[in-house]
């Protein structure tokens, strides 16, 4: 009998198992099935299976990637194109592998959806987070043979075509290829200049696509910018301007292999040639650069001082609760903070709490991340247990509020 309750209970664990290993398949066949295991041996499985391969380029802290992970890679027709047509592979940009994967595919925002061939080279390439639909079509670009990378063979054949560059420079827009899209209209603004780049299309040209304020179209668009404000108006002219140099300025800052990397010098003469253009809010631009720079290389002193400064001249208009999150994580995360850097944030998140138009409910988060910060900064214990009792009685007031409902 004793023989036969053990061979029972061999069997039921057994069924369970298979049970447990239908239900993962289950899972896995309604959405986007993952391939875990080394960028090798994902291009090793790529050509093994003739396939090319799908990369999610994602970070834990980014919102949106998680809303691809919980609401569209789930969804039965997406897995069915790309668990049927690529080998698909997740990849956190900020550890391992992922760090040198960013650089190679110059991966400078979250998420970051790359396709490329079974020996990893790039095939297209798209920024942010689109819904099932529009994901599925542009996995159906690239397995038409339609991507960023055929578009740029089409336009390097027949780069007159002027149809067919807005449909690539669109296209690099969408892979926030910057530095690729500068490169493409220099060849096309050194045929249009002067007073053509006042028409229609080159304006549109310039406004949705020129970044490049030292480039030649560009220079000429901020000596005669009197001319564009007549056509087109003075707070688009303006804004677009300010916006350029301003994006220019905070590229002096950059990641490589890992490391952030500041040209002092670039950004030296940049100031200047700010000054010898005379342009309209430099002094803005300048203090938001500095401001960038002092975050990036992890000088909370000066951050703090800088940002400060900042509020106290306007830059910042009223902070909201984004920015004074924003300010205190960047000091969470960094390296090298000391005590009075982590009270500082404490306070920002306090601000956030106070400044944000959001329901209560989802206000508390600020608080439950000012405690971890609390914690940080070494908070004497009567201090740091009367802010958890706050806390939990927003917590409880939620929930009474909810309950009445």
């Amino acid at each position: 009998m004793k023989n036969k309750l053990i061979q029972m209970k061999k069997i039921g664990s057994t069924l369970l198992g298979l049970l447990l290993t239908l239900v993962t398949y289950s899972q896995n066949e309604s959405g986007v099935e993952f391939t875990h295991g080394t960028w090798e041996e994902v291009k090793a499985l790529a050509k093994q299976e003739n396939k090319s391969i799908f990369i999610d380029c994602y970070t834990v802290w980014c919102g949106p990637c998680k809303m691809l992970s919980k609401d569209i890679f789930p969804q039965e027709e997406v897995g069915r194109i790309f668990n049927q047509h690529f080998i698909n592979y997740k990849v956190d940009m900020e550890k391992g592998e992922g760090i040198l994967l960013k650089e190679k595919f110059k991966v400078a925002a979250f998420p970051t959806l790359v396709w490329v061939d079974a020996n990893g080279d790039e095939l297209h390439k798209s920024v942010g987070a689109p819904k099932a639909d529009e994901l599925i079509a542009i996995a159906q670009l690239v397995i038409d043979g339609k991507g960023l990378a055929d578009l740029e063979r089409q336009y390097t054949s027949t780069p007159d075509d002027t149809v067919l560059m807005s449909t690539y420079l669109k296209a690099l827009a969408n892979a926030y290829e910057k530095a690729k899209i500068q490169e493409v209209l220099a060849p096309y603004f050194k045929k249009n200049k002067g007073k053509k780049l006042l028409e229609d299309y080159n304006y549109q040209l310039i406004k949705t696509y020129l970044q490049d304020v030292q480039s030649p179209a560009f220079t000429w668009f901020d000596k005669h910018q009197q001319a564009f404000i007549a056509k087109y108006g003075e707070e688009e002219v303006k804004q677009k301007l300010y916006q350029s140099y301003l994006s220019y300025g905070h590229a002096f800052v950059s990641r490589k292999k890992g490391e952030t990397v500041v040209d002092h010098e670039g950004f030296s003469d940049y100031t200047k040639l700010l000054n010898k253009r005379a342009v309209e809010g430099r002094e803005k631009i300048v203090a938001f650069v500095k401001e960038n720079i002092f975050r990036s290389t992890n000088q909370w002193d000066d951050f703090i001082s800088k940002v400060k400064s900042n509020i106290e001249l306007g830059y910042h208009g009223k902070p909201n609760s984004f920015l004074y999150y924003n300010w205190a994580k960047a000091i969470e995360k960094g390296k090298g903070a000391e005590i009075k850097h982590y009270q500082q944030a404490a306070t920002w998140l306090e601000d956030a709490f106070k400044a944000s138009q959001w329901p209560l409910q989802h206000n508390i988060v600020y608080l439950n991340e000012k405690l971890n910060l609390l914690e940080l900064a070494k908070t004497d214990d009567e201090t740091f247990e009367a802010e958890k009792k706050r806390v939990d009685a927003f917590k409880q007031q939620v929930k009474e509020t909810s309950n009445s409902k």
